[in-house]
């Protein structure tokens, strides 16, 4: 058995009578508790509209340019070099000389080809002669037939060597316009593969001129968009080596074959040098490879994946209350901080933009501002 001193009771009744003061305190103040909590569950959001804009669906490649034109000028004679009239990165025009080749053989060929056209030239004058002599001795029957056709022969073979000679006048000529090399092209001397004194035989290099204004694209996309490449789409091109320069291009062609190594398609354009590009540099470029006028937007943050697929929230009102109401929507392509929404809701939609993330169906909502 305990027993409980008078001190000892009144302490434990005085601890009874605290107890139940703040049972009956706590009571009283439970309405404003629990708007108080209410309060303090609400979701702090921000509101947009669902509109209407046109949405391009893009792709992207990173790929390098190329020249159109980049001829390696070779020797066509067998000659020594003996003045090279440019350097490597000057600038050339069509029809520029080059590079000159010793032409001293070519020309001592060509006076003896000279040489002997004059030769020829006498001897047929001389049997002309002989045979209209012996055309006239026949008439009157005083010359074999036989002489005639022997004279007439020959005049035939001196006119056939004249022919053969007047060839070879014209072989060497043409040789010694091809020991001067011009630029067959527009461009800068790219390489220069020869120094004066060096011997060179027919096929060697001598010069690589590279056309830099009339340029190729090569673009690789992934296999898998193949279907939606087509000719004639818009580029949109940029390039590091000119930052701020954009040139609209078209696709003007896609390889045929697929890439080993990559798997890629390869897609093609040219283009006209805008100033500042080269070839060889890297090129940025957009396809534009569909375009929907029409279509409905919400910003970025507003879909969210939940269980039932993407969904948004949208506002709710009701008296004082803001709750929202999950919807499933359908997605479709992503461009400047906006997604296409190709089912779903409709344009002038209020729904949940910022704050979307931390929201289920029928959660209560502060709205902070409404976006534009």
């Amino acid at each position: 058995m305990m027993i409980f001193s008078v001190r000892g009771r009144k302490r434990v009744v005085l601890v009874c009578v605290l107890a139940l003061a703040v049972l009956s305190a706590c009571g009283k103040e439970q309405p404003a508790g629990e708007a108080g909590e209410g309060a303090r569950n609400a979701v702090t959001v921000t509101v947009a509209v669902a509109r209407q804009q046109e949405v391009r669906v893009e792709l992207y490649s990173v790929g390098r340019m190329v020249s159109r034109n980049t001829p390696q000028l070779a020797a066509e004679v067998d000659a020594r070099v003996v003045e090279i009239l440019v350097d490597e990165g000057e600038s050339v025009v069509q029809g520029e000389a080059l590079v000159r080749l010793d032409t001293t053989a070519l020309e001592l060929s060509r006076q003896e080809a000279q040489a002997a056209i004059q030769q020829l030239n006498a001897s047929i004058a001389n049997e002309q002669r002989r045979v209209q002599r012996y055309r006239d001795l026949k008439t009157r029957d005083v010359m074999p037939q036989e002489r005639l056709d022997d004279a007439e022969a020959q005049l035939a073979v001196y006119q056939a060597s004249m022919a053969a000679a007047e060839a070879r006048v014209a072989i060497v000529e043409d040789r010694l316009r091809k020991a001067q090399l011009v630029s067959p092209v527009n461009g800068v001397v790219e390489r220069r593969h020869v120094s004066v004194g060096d011997f060179v035989k027919v096929g060697t290099p001598l010069l690589t001129v590279t056309d830099t204004q009339a340029l190729r694209v090569e673009l690789p996309f992934p296999e898998t968009v193949g279907a939606q490449l087509h000719l004639g789409q818009t580029l949109y091109l940029e390039s590091p080596v000119a930052p701020g320069v954009k040139v609209e291009a078209r696709v003007g062609h896609i390889r045929p074959q697929v890439g080993m190594m990559s798997r890629a398609l390869v897609v093609i354009a040219d283009v006209m040098n805008p100033g500042p590009w080269r070839p060889e540099a890297t090129v940025e470029a957009t396809a534009v490879v569909e375009q929907r006028p029409n279509a409905v937007v919400v910003p970025l943050l507003s879909v969210v994946q939940r269980p039932a697929g993407n969904v948004v929230y949208l506002l709710q009102q009701t008296g004082d209350r803001q709750t929202v109401q999950q919807q499933v929507v359908e997605v479709g392509a992503r461009q400047d901080g906006w997604i296409e929404i190709s089912s779903g809701i409709e344009p002038g939609t209020k729904l949940i933009a910022e704050g979307a993330t931390y929201l289920s169906d029928g959660a209560l909502v502060a709205v902070t501002e409404e976006q534009p």
